[in-house]
């Protein structure tokens, strides 16, 4: 049996501690077992609430490589009192940020670029009516702006373009809100399904052995939780308790070409990639333009480690390089014994690179960035 014990989900748990700062001035307690992602917000929430009102030198804020941690922070310094020095990683501040940067100066906000992050002078923003946010390379622009919405006089928000991609995470930002308005913190944050498509990808790659994942709740507010039906038509059965979720895959049965459309669950093309290799089946992922965003260009990478085992075609978006699609063909030839995996420090590479030690030797590399979002993945 195999067992794991999936963290808070970082997404949650990140928006409440925002919250909780913005209107209660508050610091929510954080757990050992928590993604990195949420102690790195926790350091920054802490240090913003005991030099809030400094004029004197810019006092840093380091989000290291948390890009959570950078939008959202970015909204919340330009409306506390003080100078800031908003940082991070090289490779963080090479994200997307402008159009979070233009929208809050649309407001009033001071920013200003810096060799090392942002200048930002802090101070309350006059009451806007409306602002427009270019939501298209990023949904957590308008989540950080929505975040700090009644601080400047419940400004109406308006995403360019009306639909992007995401675009459920903005939702969960809206839920999150709405239920920490009505009951508070919940005493009890659900488990991260991100985290939990390892568990699902195991399965299918361990068949007739039962998987238990602690900490997760279903139904959930969480858009990927879509891996339940997802993972059952392809034969996973998922019993649900109170407290985890139990899987069983009975046996591999073929599996006919799949397309799967990730608009809106970026996070799980890492592991379903990988799996479609190793189980093995065609697979095309749709809508994965804005993947060479996250922690690393991970479209890029999953197609350079892929392309040595198997064919793999993609498609880039009109006017840009970006991967828009990506089809996996259904892999014809055995694994090397041993493999070399450069998971480029990105979390998600490495939980998904994993799956690989079931069939081969496997090392990957940085394997201590996993803590990004789940610390207790190799315990």
């Amino acid at each position: 049996m195999k067992q794991l014990y999936l963290p808070r989900s970082k997404s949650l748990v990140i928006r409440y501690q925002i919250l909780s700062f913005l209107y209660e001035g508050r610091i929510l307690e954080v757990l050992e077992e928590d993604a990195e992602d949420v102690k790195v917000v926790d350091r920054a929430l802490r240090t913003i609430k005991a030099h809030e009102g400094n004029e004197g030198e810019p006092i840093a804020i380091d989000v290291q490589d948390c890009g959570a941690g950078y939008r959202f922070l970015m909204a919340v310094l330009a409306i506390t009192p003080g100078t800031w020095l908003l940082t991070g990683t090289q490779k963080l501040l090479n994200r997307p940020i402008f159009p979070l940067v233009n929208a809050l100066r649309e407001m009033g906000a001071d920013l200003s670029e810096a060799p090392n992050g942002w200048l930002i002078r802090g101070k309350i923003l006059p009451n806007a009516i409306s602002v427009a946010v270019d939501c298209s390379s990023s949904s957590q622009f308008i989540s950080a702006l929505f975040m700090i919405s009644q601080k400047v006089g419940g400004i109406n928000i308006q995403p360019i373009p009306k639909h992007f991609s995401s675009q459920s995470y903005y939702e969960l930002t809206q839920q999150v809100w709405g239920s920490y308005f009505l009951e508070g913190v919940p005493s009890q944050i659900e488990g991260d399904w991100s985290g939990a498509v390892y568990g699902y990808a195991y399965a299918m790659l361990r068949p007739g052995e039962k998987v238990v994942l602690h900490g997760l709740q279903y139904p959930s507010i969480q858009h990927d939780a879509q891996i339940v039906p997802l993972f059952e038509k392809w034969g996973v059965q998922t019993q649900v308790f109170n407290d985890r979720v139990e899987l069983f895959f009975a046996n591999s049965a073929e599996i006919p070409p799949q397309e799967i459309n990730l608009e809106n669950n970026l996070d799980l093309a890492p592991v379903l990639a990988i799996l479609a290799l190793l189980y093995p089946f065609q697979l095309t992922l749709t809508r994965i333009k804005n993947l060479d965003h996250k922690e690393s260009k991970r479209a890029t990478h999953l197609v350079e480690l892929l392309q040595q085992f198997t064919r793999v075609t993609t498609t880039t978006e009109s006017g840009s390089n970006s991967i828009d699609t990506l089809t996996i063909e259904k892999r014809e030839h055995n694994l090397p014994s041993f493999l070399h995996l450069d998971a480029h420090q990105d979390h998600r590479l490495i939980m998904a690179f994993e799956l690989f030690s079931l069939f081969a030797q496997v090392e990957i590399t940085n394997k201590e960035h996993v803590k990004k979002s789940f610390p207790l993945f190799y315990k």
